[in-house]
């Protein structure tokens, strides 16, 4: 239902708020340790791995309901409840308790519950508010399509830029022998603590931000109107059919959802590859930053290759770099590892500049938050599926070859499961290829 026409300073705004939301929700200060944080607080790898399967499952679970009520009951709602969950979320960590056993797991368990809650809630519907602003903002499709383009090319470079400053103070923060010879001794646990902190202050913007966002009046109901759990459940029968229906869309996905399980699950475990290398801590700030460029390099050729070639083929492209990242590190077991990582960090920027390209365009406006979380739920559901598989196979290959060469093990895995995914995709997606005129 339309209520209150927004104006266009509300539009741009949305538009503004929307690019500045993403950056900060995005650059979490624990990125470059992320790995090494939670064995440091007492867990090991393996369960690790299982708490990152847990927040998948979350997101398995909420993402098509949270995006359906995205679209009944406003956009902005969900954002903002997205926002509050990652306050919530950074705070649990802030008070968990370094090195107490399961009860620390059960707390941990709970903030990926939350993590998982606020990505599935923002996922398609921050995108959809702000991509039915450009909608309003512009009649003309070409000159929409072009805005698009430039506004997923800004929050690409601002959320790289951000990235580069997250990357390189956690890393700082995290780094208990470098801050006290810089500023004097304080206990250890302080810098352990210090990423996560630095993220508390950043769900606080985050906060702000969605609730200033304006609300369109797609939504399909109004706010004295009570929303109805069948009503949702239709909502997502609904998307999962169109996406179903629209059989390049639904191959175009299956091709990110293999690519990006791959590259992801390794970028989870990038900080302990570059402890398995032996680089120094300091260091693993500067590489991420460095990878957060990618979000500066990729817009390069994204646009052009997008225009210039069919979806299948550009998916083809960003999973031919992935898997030679993936094949680089785990053939490489030194210092040189970290030039794939390069690799496999730009194919999942490519991966996401194409799948919001591709899905903006076709999507109805009233299913596009719903549409959008369909894409997110299949990425966050192969994710999950491979991360759970890696760790159940490391901790049975550790037992035997121990925790390094389990390590080792596992990343040679993910290159050859890319690969072998990459391959049967190419030949099932042949009669669904669409190419973009």
């Amino acid at each position: 239902m339309m209520s209150v026409e927004p104006s266009k300073d509300d539009l741009e705004r949305n538009v503004r708020l929307f690019v500045w939301f993403r950056v900060l929700f995005n650059a979490r200060f624990y990125y470059p340790i992320f790995a090494v944080f939670f064995t440091s607080m007492g867990l090991s790898v393996s369960q690790f791995l299982w708490l990152n399967a847990l927040w998948a499952v979350t997101i398995v679970l909420f993402e098509l309901p949270s995006g359906v009520l995205a679209d009944l009951v406003g956009r902005r709602q969900l954002v903002l409840f997205s926002a509050l969950s990652m306050l919530v979320e950074m705070l649990l960590l802030i008070v968990a308790p370094q090195g107490a056993g399961w009860w620390l797991f059960a707390v941990c368990a709970v903030n990926r519950v939350l993590s998982g809650l606020a990505e599935a809630a923002a996922s398609g519907a921050d995108e959809a508010l702000a991509y039915d602003s450009v909608k309003l903002l512009y009649d003309d499709e070409s000159k929409r399509a072009s805005r698009w383009d430039d506004i997923l090319v800004a929050t690409m470079r601002w959320r790289s830029l951000a990235m580069v400053v997250a990357m390189l103070v956690g890393a700082l923060v995290f780094d208990h022998q470098r801050m006290t010879s810089l500023f004097g001794e304080f206990p250890a646990w302080v810098s352990l603590k210090l990423p996560i902190l630095l993220c508390f202050i950043s769900s606080i913007f985050c906060v702000a931000f969605a609730w200033h966002l304006t609300d369109l009046g797609i939504q399909k109901k109004s706010e004295s109107e009570r929303t109805h759990v069948s009503e949702v459940w239709l909502g997502v029968l609904a998307a999962l059919k169109w996406v179903a229906t629209t059989k390049w869309i639904a191959a175009i996905i299956l091709g990110a959802v293999v690519i990006d399980a791959a590259a992801r699950t390794f970028v989870t475990l990038q900080s302990t590859y570059f402890q398995w290398v032996q680089l120094p801590t300091y260091s693993w700030g500067i590489i991420g930053a460095g990878m957060s460029l990618s979000g500066w390099v990729v817009p390069l050729y994204v646009k052009g290759l997008a225009k210039r070639f069919s979806p299948r083929v550009n998916f083809m492209l960003a999973g031919g770099a992935s898997f030679l990242g993936l094949a680089g590190v785990a053939m490489l077991h030194n210092i040189l590892g970290v030039l794939p990582c390069f690799l496999v960090m730009l194919s999942l920027v490519h991966v996401g500049f194409l799948l919001s390209r591709y899905i903006n365009q076709s999507a109805p406006s009233e299913q596009r938050a719903s549409i959008l979380s369909v894409s997110s739920l299949m990425l966050n559901l192969g994710y999950g599926c491979v991360s759970l598989a890696i760790g159940l196979a490391m901790n049975r290959a550790a037992q035997t070859l121990g925790e390094t060469a389990a390590f080792g093990q596992a990343l040679e895995w993910i290159a050859i499961g890319l690969f072998v995914g990459l391959l049967i995709w190419f030949i099932a997606s042949r009669p669904f290829r669409k190419i973009e005129d």
